[in-house]
């Protein structure tokens, strides 16, 4: 009886609130404005704190700012269903009111949230990017130069400050120098480099500045317009300096953004003193060159110190040093030539070469060329020289990708036929390094070089006869272009990084081996007819385009090696490629093409693919595709690795953002696909991933595997049975990181072993690795163990795990080994200082190559570390 009293309350409630619910709706109406008013309040004073400090809002805040959108979203259907419900159908009714003030109670709880009282901006460490640098040489001349500038630029001497010297003086390094002194002391708020180059604009350098002080500049295209948004964000800075780098002509700093009555220094370097006056440099400062014994003592520096020079060899090489005129990039790249010369005859030709060079190249120093041109002269052999030249095709202070700079070696046929493809991208990462050893290339991170200025310089005018490069790229050339930009003599154009829309013509360009058209709009379109003439083509890169479709005229293309297309996110379909019977690279990543391209089947010679599907879910249906050496997969809708014939001789597979569960799944026929022949996977934010293979996988699968890298996959809780594991015996290189449900890296136990003639199925058995050199194991927040067995492995030289606070013990022994020159061990103190070993003389062997790093540095060594263990994502 005591039930209906209750259900009477409930209904004479419901009653009520469906009777009030339009003073309901506008008293939440009422609390939602004062909500909005809030939330303005809070943007407005995020979008401020962005602009004047750079900083960030708090999670709490971001976390805030999307419910208010969420509930402000619900309040818009909520007004639209009490327009549709009627005022005497009373569930309805009392349906709504219930939710109306389910709402206002939500929305008042918001407003108090909403409040901040501990403040709205997160306290962000400062700033401590860094500027890659050598060091500097010549002890008196180089402090001296360092610190006059420093001086003045500390003690407010001077507003705009100009550093001028010679080309190769070293003007570039003393500023990166400064640039990293002015980050670790933060006497200025905010420090910008700005690399200026003989062929800016305006724009560009208003461009560079935005984007350091967080200013979107994006949706402004007019030049004033940009100026005043600009200098109104940097009203708003204290303490700014920026740095001019590399500035060939005068240029209003007004037109920029950059006004007297700007709290903000300028420094500038420039090889003309005529520029520091027009730019009205209030201090100028004159980088010297390095006197003789400087010179001498770096000259021998980069000898080597097991060089060893007789008396009369030593007098000559002291004459080689003096014709470098004092200037170190001459003096290091001249020097790298010379290491292992100790013939007295080529110490005297070399002398004869660097006094009587007579080629000059406009806006180069007399006295520079004949210096650089020597190191260049030094390379073995034309094709190797032909690498050096071929890296001047890209922008002046470019970032060349590795991986990108060796495939075009490779396709334009520069690196000689070893019969396997994986023995020339070796060869091809041989050159590179050789290149970078002997000064003409410089390394900027773990797969990127650059040019130094001079040295492209030297390569531009080297290759305005033979062979004959036409190099446009990065010079801000808009609209349609036709054959004047394609003479019939060149051997390879570059035309990248411009603002091109449209490509009209026939161009007659019979040499033509290599053509860069990347990271243009080509908006408009390509005439058809357009590649028809270009019947030596090698390498055609068209990559970050809007090209909606390819011209006919590229399958004729019989003799191209590489099509690039990535990016190219309006690019729907390209005709058919059966007569390209050569090509070996094929790249349609970030594409939307939906199907196969007619005559896949007929790239027989294909070695790396690269494809995607489109954010709209379209695919390739990959039972058509023949698979070739390396398969890179970014965004397939996959349940798995295809099953076909041809997955016995891959070599290299990368899948970013599939949707599948296993890497091998079980067949229908309760069999498992086998992967004999790879040698390096990368499974990179595979959101479902829960393994590689589904059930037991017997040898030989992954019996070559050399690379294994696992990121961002969510919840994989593990990555492999024991028994797999055990047959890794080419392993070399292992990096998982971001995988938050992980905790335990080989799963041991559970499951029966199999037996086999020569098995051994004794759990209990150490698991030798013979081959691993390096284990990263980066924010793997739940990792408890890595292996229930000791792992062996002699020949371990590289551990870095950051950020596994569960992980107590680590089943690694080093077996017999005693070389430990090359042992590298980084990870928080902590973690060391708690970690169990299996081998207890392990740790104690290791301890003194350990070095403490931070959880900031651990990320940034985990984004190294899988770039160097997967080489196909790098493009």
């Amino acid at each position: 009886m005591e039930l209906i009293p209750e259900i009477a309350r409930t209904a004479w409630t419901h009653y009520i609130n469906s009777r009030s619910l339009e003073d309901n709706l506008d008293l939440l109406r009422t609390e939602m404005q004062e909500l909005g008013s809030q939330q303005t309040d809070v943007i407005f004073s995020l979008n401020r704190a962005k602009v004047v400090d750079g900083k960030k809002p708090k999670a709490e805040v971001s976390l805030w700012l999307e419910n208010v959108e969420k509930i402000t979203s619900q309040m818009t259907k909520i007004e639209e269903d009490c327009k549709e419900v009627g005022r005497d159908f009373l569930p309805s009714r009392v349906a709504l009111g219930n939710l109306v003030i389910k709402k206002i109670e939500e929305v008042v709880k918001l407003k108090e949230k909403g409040r901040f009282s501990e403040g709205l901006l997160a306290d962000l460490l400062p700033e401590m990017e860094f500027m890659p640098t050598t060091k500097l040489v010549g002890r008196a001349t180089a402090k001296r130069n360092f610190e006059q500038i420093w001086y003045s630029l500390r003690n407010h001497e001077a507003r705009i400050i100009g550093v001028n010297g010679m080309g190769g003086v070293g003007k570039t390094t003393i500023m990166t120098h400064i640039y990293n002194k002015i980050k670790s002391t933060g006497i200025f708020g905010i420090s910008i480099w700005v690399t200026v180059s003989n062929d800016f604009t305006i724009e560009r350098l208003q461009s560079s500045i935005a984007q350091a002080i967080g200013l979107d500049l994006s949706n402004e295209h007019d030049e004033m317009r940009r100026s005043m948004k600009l200098s109104k964000a940097l009203k708003l800075r204290e303490k700014l300096v920026v740095i001019f780098d590399d500035v060939w002509k005068s240029f209003p700093l007004e037109k920029v953004g950059i006004t007297e009555d700007d709290a903000c220094k300028i420094v500038l370097t420039t090889r003309s003193k005529n520029v520091c006056r027009s730019m009205n440099c209030q201090k100028i400062f004159e980088v010297e060159v390095l006197s003789t014994e400087e010179a001498w003592e770096l000259f021998k520096e980069i000898l080597g110190i097991n060089a060893v020079l007789s008396s009369e060899v030593e007098q000559i090489a002291k004459l080689v040093t003096k014709e470098c005129a004092g200037l170190p990039l001459g003096i290091i790249t001249v020097a790298s030539a010379m290491r292992e010369k100790n013939d007295i005859r080529e110490w005297r030709n070399a002398l004869e070469e660097l006094k009587y060079s007579t080629m000059e190249i406009e806006g180069m120093d007399e006295k520079v060329f004949p210096i650089l041109k020597f190191s260049y002269d030094r390379l073995k052999n034309e094709k190797i020289r032909s690498c050096f030249l071929h890296c001047a095709l890209f922008p002046e202070d470019y970032q060349i990708g590795d991986e990108y700079l060796v495939r075009c070696w490779m396709a334009e046929g520069l690196i000689d036929d070893m019969g396997d493809w994986e023995k020339k991208v070796d060869k091809g990462h041989t050159i590179l390094n050789g290149l970078i050893d002997v000064c003409l290339l410089v390394r900027w991170d773990f797969n990127r070089v650059v040019m130094h200025d001079l040295i492209r310089d030297l390569a531009i005018g080297i290759t305005r006869k033979s062979p004959r490069f036409v190099v446009k790229a990065g010079i801000q050339i808009r609209g349609s272009i036709g054959i004047e930009e394609f003479p019939e003599d060149a051997d390879r154009i570059s035309l990248m990084r411009n603002e091109i829309k449209m490509l009209s013509g026939e161009p007659n360009c019979p040499n033509l081996s290599t053509l860069f058209l990347q990271q243009n709009p080509l908006s408009g379109n390509i005439s058809h007819e357009f590649f028809n003439r270009m019947n030596s083509l090698r390498v055609l890169d068209l990559s970050d385009s809007l090209i909606k479709y390819l011209p006919a005229s590229v399958s004729n293309l019989e003799n191209l090696h590489a099509l690039l297309l990535q990016g190219c996110k309006m690019l729907r379909e390209v005709p058919s490629l059966a007569k390209l019977k050569r090509l070996r690279i094929l790249n349609l990543a970030e594409t939307v093409i939906k199907e196969v391209p007619d005559g896949m089947e007929c790239l027989v010679n294909l070695k790396e693919l690269y494809v995607s599907s489109s954010n709209r879910g379209n695919v390739f249906s990959c039972n058509s595709l023949v698979l070739p050496d390396q398969l890179v997969m970014h965004g397939c809708v996959l349940s798995s690795l295809p099953c076909l014939p041809h997955l016995q001789r891959l070599q290299t597979c990368d899948i970013e953002y599939s949707s599948m569960e296993w890497l091998l799944p079980i067949r229908d026929d309760n069999t498992i696909t086998s992967l004999p022949s790879i040698q390096k996977l990368c499974l990179y934010k595979l959101p479902n991933l829960r393994g590689l293979c589904e059930g037991v996988l017997l040898p030989p699968s992954f019996s070559c595997l050399t690379h294994l890298t696992v990121t961002e996959c969510q919840v994989l809780e593990n990555l492999m049975s024991l028994e797999l594991f055990q047959h890794l015996q080419c392993l070399e290189h292992i990096n998982i990181g971001e995988c938050s449900e992980m905790e335990e890296v080989i799963k041991g136990g559970e499951e029966a072993m199999v037996e086999e003639e020569g098995y051994n199925n004794n759990n209990n058995n150490p698991i030798p690795l013979p081959k691993l050199e390096e284990l990263y194991l980066m924010n793997l927040g739940k990792l408890k163990s890595i292996c229930k067995q000791v792992i062996i492995c002699p020949s371990l030289n590289r551990i870095i795990i950051v950020g596994c606070p569960r992980l107590k013990k680590i089943p690694l022994s080093l077996g017999n080994s005693t070389s430990f020159a090359h042992v590298e061990i980084k990870g928080s103190k902590e973690l060391w200082d708690a970690l169990e070993w299996d081998d207890p003389n392990t740790k104690t062997l290791l301890r003194p190559f350990f070095h403490e790093v931070r959880e900031v540095e651990g990320r940034g060594m985990k984004r190294g570390a899988e770039e160097v263990a997967s080489t196909s994502r790098q493009r």
